[in-house]
């Protein structure tokens, strides 16, 4: 694959708009798509530059617009069917909803964690075990497999945000009760 169809599968996959980097490189979006499409004058800078658009873009991306259902399905069967990089993609987006939030979380770069993501890394001990105290299952990160005790602890987390929720409400009444509104 050359550098340039690198550039037109990302793009294409992750949905970015060819106006929207040709903006950030301070171009025509004409004159990217002939760069990316037809010409020779295709360079390592260009490229590079490219990257670092989209990667930028990638970690602020907000991976999910909707709020979060009361009965996730975390473990549903179209997602145990990805690879390891698709899996902390999905985790990211459930827990963060951005990769960046992750990269902070786990104190890495999100250039070292687009590495796991894309695949070009495997995750080693040290990231395994950053990624399991997030909350994530590293059974289910690794192998795709489901372990019972991930669901219940998926469930006591739902039922604790709930919890939580309440907690604060009976807390602004007891307020209002006790200031006399």
């Amino acid at each position: 694959m050359t550098k340039q169809e690198e550039i037109k599968y990302l793009l294409h996959t992750l949905g970015i708009k060819l106006s929207l980097v040709s903006e950030k490189l301070d171009m025509k979006t004409q004159t990217l798509a002939y760069l990316l499409n037809e010409s020779p004058l295709f360079d390592d800078d260009l490229y590079h530059q490219i990257k670092k658009v989209i990667d930028e873009y990638q970690f602020e991306l907000n991976l999910f617009e909707e709020s979060i259902p009361e009965n996730l399905d975390l473990f549903s069967e179209e997602k145990l069917q990805m690879g390891v990089g698709e899996r902390m993609r999905f985790f990211a987006k459930k827990k963060y909803g951005t990769l960046k939030k992750l990269a902070d979380a786990m104190a890495i770069s999100p250039q070292q964690l687009q590495q796991y993501i894309s695949g070009k890394r495997e995750p080693g001990t040290r990231i395994l075990a950053k990624l399991l105290r997030l909350g994530c299952d590293v059974n289910w990160l690794l192998g795709g497999k489901e372990s019972v005790e991930s669901y219940k602890i998926y469930k006591l987390e739902t039922e604790l945000r709930k919890l939580q929720s309440s907690f604060s409400q009976i807390a602004e009444l007891t307020k209002k009760v006790e200031s006399g509104h």
